[in-house]
């Protein structure tokens, strides 16, 4: 009998073999192999729980077969009843430390609750276990990622490939890490690699690196449309239209804590209409500080859905009636594009976080203006493009900055340095900005760069990149973080220009430097991302220091070092729009928002 059911089920005769069991199960002749095949055989029919029963059952009859165990976690996994998954992939170890399916999935586990030093172990238990198995050496890769060990990071993703060269989850994570490093001798061989990945079909891989590249829209579009359908994808679901007294717009982001976003958005929460509009937010980070404490409370309702599964998230969102749905995140990190693929809104736009189509069906509009998405380019977004009058950045203009700033107090800065300042992250360091950076050094007697501080591995590297071309590394400086968001700013006052980056512009890093009245310098690109800061500065009529080539980017510089009373005429300008409320008044934008809002509510 026991070898016709293995045979049975060995030939996916699963009926058959279901039969047996069965028959066995009634007259209570079974054994705990034979209860484990019976739930093997309700899994693979979708009857979990009734797979839970025959496993506790198999258990009851021999204590020590681990595999019941493990597969009773795997179950409580699915289930996302965490604790309990956990308790019995370790009670199987009891039995074999050896069970592969067990330590993966601790892994799995404690990399999802960020106690990365026991994923690791569990990670390199499972690859001892299987030492060809690149998924485990995958999840090794991006957790030596996640905590900064780079080195390790970069021979997991190197290994990842060389077991799987076409898995794209760990090309695009390896091309993530030589731009987060600065590995300036292999990034340019690697990108001929990412030339239309994932355009024709999904590779693997997310979205948001891609950003990085000098690529078209359409490009962006297609990659976006399959990354979506691969992981999201469901028919498009129409909410009917609420009958609010007052319009309720949610705003949903891993972001309210310290972080851009926040310092973007908190302005206009606060400055919404009370008496037309219903605020809510949204979190999905467990993570809490001083900002989102006090973010937190100028929201009329705020939930924290972090803990929530993605459809009790959807749930508790659509039980809010909401009008609107407002995602600050597209394909950042943190991001749960599952949630707004389930459809919690009636209207769901996509907004300042993400710079580029989300590829979704469920995502309605994307709010943007018509100098970052002119209209010959709205066809490459799979969202309806709202554009708001101006630019469609937003800013706290409550927003405040430590008062006096000496140059002395940063680095010993001489009176006579042109101080270029580039507080950008280093993903946006690509070769053609810091080749042209180089450029301008090389042209500016006394002339400092002054680079916001990367990480270890990003510091060698762009001191090799500068001093091999002829560039002392004294004259490149790295800006410390600074304990308030105060401070960070009040280091702009310090600098005479802002250089922007190419393919992907300082966003905030460009309001900063505006808001603390020093002029920024920017190449206007192709697409989304490589036009904001152009944006910006149009929107307060800043138009010449906008340039449209590498070339005129680099005069543009050279001709603001050598006229310090051009510099001097932009820093009033910007003093004078400041002082007058023009500069990023959120009043102002808000009001426009709104209108948008209401607009497409009556549509």
């Amino acid at each position: 009998m026991k070898k016709d059911i293995n045979e049975l089920i060995l030939n996916k005769e699963y009926e058959k073999a279901e039969k047996l069991l069965k028959n066995l199960y009634g007259k209570n002749e079974i054994d705990y192999l034979q209860l484990h095949q019976l739930a093997f055989l309700n899994i693979i029919k979708s009857n979990n729980k009734e797979a839970i029963n025959l496993l506790k059952k198999s258990i009851e009859k021999n204590p020590n077969y681990p595999n019941s165990y493990s597969d009773l976690g795997s179950l409580y996994l699915k289930e996302n009843q965490i604790s309990e998954a956990k308790k019995y992939f370790l009670k199987s170890l009891d039995f074999n430390k050896n069970l592969f399916s067990s330590l993966n999935n601790l892994g799995i586990i404690y990399k999802n609750q960020r106690e990365y030093k026991l994923s690791i172990k569990y990670f390199l238990s499972a690859l001892n276990v299987n030492p060809k198995n690149y998924l485990v050496v995958y999840n090794l890769a991006k957790l030596f990622d996640t905590i900064e060990d780079y080195n390790k990071a970069k021979d997991f993703y190197i290994k990842a490939i060389g077991l799987n060269p076409s898995y794209g989850n760990a090309i695009v994570g390896f091309y993530n890490l030589l731009l987060k490093t600065f590995e300036w001798r292999i990034i340019n061989k690697f990108e001929p690699k990412l030339k239309n990945f994932g355009v024709k079909s999904f590779q693997g891989g997310e979205p948001l690196t891609f950003l990085y590249l000098e690529e078209e829209n359409y490009i962006r579009k297609l990659r976006a449309i399959n990354f979506f359908n691969s992981n999201f994808r469901r028919d498009h679901i129409k909410l009917n239209s609420q009958d609010n007294k007052k319009l309720r717009i949610g705003y949903i982001s891993n972001n309210f804590i310290f972080h851009p976003v926040s310092f973007l958005i908190s302005g206009v929460i606060k400055k919404h209409n009370r008496e037309e509009f219903e605020i809510y937010g949204y979190s999905i980070n467990e993570k809490k500080d001083k900002i989102s404490e006090k973010l937190s409370k100028t929201f009329d309702v705020y939930r924290d859905i972090s803990v929530n599964s993605d459809d009790e998230a959807a749930n508790i969102i659509r039980s809010d009636n909401l009008d609107f749905i407002i995602d600050l995140m597209g394909y950042t990190a943190g991001s749960r594009m599952e949630i707004l693929s389930k459809k919690v809104a009636p209207i769901q736009i996509s907004y300042l976080a993400y710079p580029s189509t989300t590829g979704s069906n469920q995502i309605d509009y994307l709010l943007a203006d018509k100098h970052v998405i002119p209209e010959t380019e709205v066809k490459n977004f799979t969202e309806k493009v709202i554009n708001i009058p101006g630019t469609f950045m937003c800013f706290d203009d409550t927003t405040k900055i430590s008062e006096k700033v000496d140059k002395n107090n940063f680095y010993n800065f001489k009176q006579n340095n042109f101080i270029m300042v580039a507080f950008h992250k280093p993903q946006k360091l690509n070769l053609k900005t810091v080749l042209c950076w180089c450029e301008i050094l090389k042209s500016i007697e006394d002339s400092i760069l002054w680079i916001r501080k990367p990480n270890k591995y990003a510091m060698k590297n762009l001191l090799e990149f500068f001093e091999m071309r002829d560039i002392d590394g004294s004259r490149i400086i790295f800006a410390d973080r600074e304990p308030t968001y105060e401070k960070h700013l009040s280091r702009y006052k310090v600098g005479d220009l802002l250089l922007d980056t190419f393919n992907y512009n300082g966003h905030t890093t460009t309001i900063e430097a505006l808001w603390s009245g020093i002029p920024v310098i920017t190449l206007q690109g192709k697409n989304f991302p490589s036009r904001v800061s152009a944006s910006i500065l149009r929107s307060i009529g800043l138009e010449e220091l906008i340039a449209n080539t590498i070339d005129e980017y680099k005069q543009k510089v050279i001709f603001y070092s050598k006229n310090p009373s051009k510099i001097d005429a932009l820093k009033s300008k910007l003093f004078k729009l400041k002082s007058d409320g023009e500069l990023f008044n959120t009043e102002t934008f808000t009001k426009k928002l709104e209108d948008v809002l209401k607009e497409l509510k009556r549509k």
